[in-house]
Formats: structure tokens, sequence, C-alpha cells
């Protein structure tokens, strides 16, 4: 892409192959600057044409996705609203033309910029007391309208019913987060009272157009004591939860020193290390590539008690066998990434508060 004709948007790839027409060596200054307009990164450099006479500044998107990650504030994970996940980059030829753009996240070889859903799966699976964020491109975007429906079976199976409600995104920045959690699809909704949550649909609209959509199921299988939670900074540089539903098997190795002091043979150094492997269950092509994604994510969290934790991934165990017609599983192993959440302490006093009884209804004969 010509430096005249780079647009004012763009996906951070947009940034890899800048070409500049040049007779002579030219200098180029790089900027690169975050949200509050200060430059994180700023350099000048020399450059010569090519036979064909164009200088090539090329891989500054690993340049602009290190901006925004450093300034990236992983409390944000689960909040709703307006989101930065971009920064300005700035080429300018000394003496010579000038090109500043609003550079996006991207971590795949996707340029195109049009009002979708960030995310890779289009029907998703929901359970109970499930963080489910939900973002929407608004970089450049107007006219947006988001539409929240959502199907529920009335108290005592009386009937069906449709509830539908109209949010207007946010579009001052790079993207609108809605929590697509079932607590909050059913307030937005206004759902009956003693209702059952059947499905939601969310349809984004720009200009009274379909735009994109996602349907959510209400996935009655997996109990949610039974499932893990991942939370994790995806492709677009936004929020995205993926669900495991298979077993997370818990594994302890102790790492040490050993020799004799003396006579006696001893450990030093002792560190024992807390890993766990957990097993996606059966996983459709779509909500397999969302896993792809989570495995190569900068920030990967786990959400439980309702609380965020970092976590490490150290080890990926998958395979695609093609053709086939049958779901595929993925595993992989993780430790905390904050050594003080592994083997976390469990004391809850006993209050008394669980006994019909304090004490046993005996009188004086069993003294």
């Amino acid at each position: 892409m010509q430096i005249s004709s780079l647009p004012s948007i763009i996906f951070s790839p947009s940034a890899d192959n800048i070409s500049i027409v040049a007779e002579g060596d030219i200098v180029v200054n790089t900027t690169v600057s975050d949200g509050s307009g200060v430059a994180v990164f700023d350099n000048s450099s020399s450059y010569s044409p090519n036979k064909q006479g164009y200088v090539n500044i090329a891989e500054l998107s690993e340049l602009v996705n290190a901006a925004i990650l450093a300034s990236f504030d992983t409390d944000t994970m689960l909040k709703a609203g307006a989101r930065s996940a971009s920064c300005t980059l700035r080429v300018a030829v000394k003496g010579g033309v000038t090109a500043t753009t609003r550079a996006l996240y991207m971590s795949r070889q996707f340029t195109v910029l049009q009002p979708i859903f960030a995310t890779q799966i289009r029907r998703r699976y929901l359970i109970e007391g499930q963080p489910q964020p939900v973002n929407i491109l608004t970089a450049g975007q107007s006219g947006l309208k988001l539409i929240v429906g959502a199907a529920y079976r009335l108290a005592d199976n009386s009937g069906l019913s449709w509830r539908e409600a109209v949010i207007q995104p946010d579009c001052s920045k790079d993207y609108f987060t809605f929590l697509a959690d079932t607590s909050e699809i059913k307030q937005v909704t206004t759902a009956p009272d003693g209702s059952s949550l059947l499905y939601c649909i969310l349809t984004l609209q720009q200009n009274d157009k379909q735009a994109d959509c996602i349907r959510f199921d209400i996935d009655r299988k997996t109990r949610p004591s039974m499932a893990t939670h991942f939370v994790y900074l995806n492709l677009f540089g936004v929020p995205e939860v993926v669900t495991f539903s298979g077993k997370d098997v818990e594994e302890q190795e102790l790492d040490s020193d050993f020799g004799y002091a003396g006579r006696d043979y001893i450990r030093l150094d002792p560190q024992l290390t807390e890993s766990h492997k957990s097993h996606s269950g059966w996983r459709s092509a779509e909500e397999r590539r969302a896993i792809y994604d989570l495995m190569s994510s900068p920030y990967v969290f786990i959400y439980a008690d309702g609380e965020l934790r970092r976590i490490t991934i150290t080890e990926v165990d998958s395979s695609v066998s093609r053709p086939s017609n049958e779901p595929q599983s993925v595993s992989f192993t993780w430790r905390y990434a904050d050594e003080r959440l592994m083997r976390q302490p469990f004391i809850v006093p006993d209050t008394g508060k669980a006994s019909v009884f304090a004490h046993p209804p005996f009188d004086k004969t069993f003294a």
C-alpha cells in the first residue's frame, strides 16, 4: 500500500508493507502513539529505493500490536461499554509526504473494516453464571443498532414468549462491549416472571440492515461446577470467552535439589508446582478456531468464583484428521501465572449454622 493512499483507519496488518516513491535516499520517521497521544515509539532511519523506485517499510504490525498491548488494562476484561484497541501510527518522509492513521490491533491477516461482531463464533452455548462479553467493531462506523432478542418458556409451561430490546452502541472508540451473560439478557429483555430462558439472538444492524448475527443457546447438559471458563484477548484485541466442558486434571510436581548434609539426606529449595490439563470436550470447527486463538493469546485468564486469575499455557495437545465428519477435541496444560494462586488455602470455619441440633437431645440418663 502506498503511503499516499493509507486510510485513516486500518487493521495493523495493512501497515506491514507501506511503499514510498523515492528517487534517492530518504529519511523516514516512524512514530507510534498510545490512546492518550504519548509517543511509545519514535524512530528515524535512512532508506534506499529498490530497482522499481520504491522504499518499502515492512512489519509495522508487530510494532503497533506491541504498543497496544503495552497500554492494555487487564482490569477491563469483563467491563461493558466503549473500549480502545488501537494506537496512532505516523509515517513521515523528511521534506516530503506524511501519513497518519489509526491502527487497530489484529494478530492475523485480516484487513476488512466493517461493522461485525469481533469473534470467530456465530453460534455459541451459554451456561448459567458464565461471563460472555460480545464486542462490536465500531471504529469508523455509524448508524449501528444492537437488537437483543430472547425466547422464554413461561412459568408452568403455559406457553412461549419472545422479548426484544434495542441498544445503541457507543461508537466513540474502537469497540463496544455488551455483556451477554444470562442474567444480563434477562434484565435487558425484561424476562417474564418465573420463565426460563431458551435461547437469545444478537443482531447487529447498520442503517436498519443486518450486518451480523450471533445465536446463543442455553447449555443445560453441562453442570456449571464442571465447566472451565477461559477469558482471553482474541485476535481483535478484545476479550472473549471459551468454555471447556471436559475434565480438568490437576497435577502436582516437586522440583528440588537433594544432597547430604553430614549423614542426613536433605531437600534443598523445594518448589511444589501445580498444573492443570483441561479438555475442551467435543467442539465444532468454528469453536476450534477460537480455541487456537486462545492458545496463542498474550493474555489468558481463568474465571472462577467470580474472579479472573491469569494463567500461562505450557503445553498443547491438538490434532485434526481430515476428511472427517466427527467432532474434534482439544486439550492443553496450564499453570497460574502468579505462584501465590497455586495451592490456595481452603479455610472455612464451622460456625454451627448447618446443624439442626447443637447437641444430641439426651437427658441426664446418658451422663
